[in-house]
């Protein structure tokens, strides 16, 4: 099944502003309050999106459960070879620890990162004793009965604590989208246009590349219809962008600014490159030019991420 993974982008301190989604002081229909525009609220939800994309990295959930899952246990014997990895799950889960305890209080967001903790923790409790069992060889003393007696509830936890992945990430994307326009009413205000850009270019390829969740979105022409409608303006912004950095060059003093303006240029090209996948997955309605497509997605989000 076609899953998307997104990267988050990091929340700057001082530029975000929580609300609800029917605007400040509405109730929203999770039943989350307005959040009051603070550094210490921006701060938590940068540390709960460094947490989400270390959980989705590499090494991260997603594919440690999928490599487990591809051992197939309950269809092995003793005598093969079989091989588990922890990932890097224990790590992520303590950056999300961290941020859970930073000050401020997002509601549905606090809820969801608490419930994917919870699930963090069962996995890595039976996961690490697994990984010796499988590490050492173990399974071969004991003919893999005790694979085989915890494959299921492994399965089952992996499973949770995915799910409670995609919940957190839903209510993340919600609170981050909630200051959006004041962001850009902040970029905007104080004249960097280049910021403005890049901050409403990245919004519109996460619009996109959010369409195909499904293997049935790659060959359907409503979805693509959609697709088209954000890729034309998405591609004027980019070249509206490249306008704005060369205009902004010759001003730029300081060392850190050059260096932004550079990462800048570097968003706009890797989103140019998203685009040009797009039209070829558009072509090919294969699932590895929409993995290319969100990897180029990805990639645009680390290098922002950089922008200080």
């Amino acid at each position: 099944m076609l899953k998307v993974k997104l990267r988050q982008g990091v929340v700057l301190a001082g530029l975000f502003t929580l609300a609800a989604c029917g605007g400040a002081g509405s109730g929203s229909g999770n039943g989350s309050a307005a959040v009051e525009a603070t550094p210490a609220v921006a701060a938590k939800v940068s540390g709960y999106t460094e947490a989400y994309n270390a959980l989705i990295d590499t090494f991260g959930l997603p594919r440690t459960a999928d490599e487990y899952k591809g051992e197939k246990i309950a269809t092995r014997s003793a005598s093969d070879n079989i091989t588990i990895s922890q990932g890097w799950i224990e790590a992520a889960e303590g950056k999300l620890k961290t941020a859970r305890a930073l000050p401020g209080a997002l509601g549905e967001l606090d809820a969801k990162a608490e419930a994917l903790d919870n699930a963090l923790l069962k996995v890595l409790a039976r996961l690490g004793p697994l990984y010796g069992y499988y590490n050492t060889k173990a399974y071969r003393q004991d003919g893999l009965k005790r694979g085989k007696a915890e494959d299921a509830a492994m399965t089952a936890e992996f499973d949770a604590a995915l799910k409670a992945m995609e919940d957190f990430n839903d209510a993340l994307v919600q609170q981050r989208r909630a200051g959006v326009d004041a962001e850009l009413a902040r970029f905007k205000a104080a004249g960097d246009m280049v910021g403005y850009n890049n901050k409403q270019a990245m919004q519109q390829a996460e619009d996109l590349v959010m369409l195909f969740n499904k293997p049935e979105d790659l060959k359907d022409p409503a979805v693509f219809a959609k697709a088209d409608a954000i890729v034309g303006p998405l591609e004027k912004l980019l070249t509206d962008q490249q306008k704005a950095i060369a205009e902004a060059k010759p001003k730029a003093t300081e060392p850190l600014r050059k260096s932004q303006l550079g990462v800048y240029g570097l968003v706009s090209d890797m989103l140019g490159t998203m685009i040009g996948q797009y039209r070829q997955l558009k072509q090919s309605h294969s699932g590895n030019d929409m993995k290319s497509m969100v990897d180029s997605y990805n990639n645009a989000v680390g290098m922002a991420n950089d922008i200080n």
